[in-house]
């Protein structure tokens, strides 16, 4: 609990305490007994050792763990989007050596700079 979440709750605590003054004691009395079932209820007693606050521990560390899984999978899907695009790109130049090895041009064509710029235009426009 931060020190600003410390004096709102003292404020708080303050500003019920002036209105509990003005109430009549049979009310002040069922508050307090309402307030100490509930305080009662909160702690969880283990062999004498009181527990209070442990959940908020735990609660904490789930937070944690649910950030450390969700990091980890952000990571998996990053690495494998990676190696999909390497593998797809692979096809893609696979696809386009075993088109131009099946085809009967003339080896002077694949050193022609307009059939390279054929081959760029070729390769962007084929989905």
């Amino acid at each position: 609990m931060s020190t600003e979440d410390q004096r709102f709750a003292y404020k708080v605590r303050q500003i019920l305490n002036q209105g509990a003054d003005g109430l009549d004691h049979e009310i002040v009395s069922r508050l307090h007994d309402g307030r100490q079932k509930a305080l009662a209820q909160q702690r969880i007693a283990v062999g004498g050792l009181s527990l209070a606050g442990v959940g908020h521990v735990t609660g904490r560390l789930s937070t944690y763990a649910r950030a450390l899984i969700a990091a980890f999978a952000l990571l998996a899907g990053v690495v494998s989007t990676y190696y999909w695009n390497s593998f797809e790109q692979a096809t893609e130049n696979a696809e386009i050596d075993s088109a131009l090895l099946s085809d009967e041009l003339p080896p002077a064509a694949y050193l022609d700079k307009g059939f390279q710029a054929w081959l760029e235009r070729s390769s962007q426009s084929s989905p």
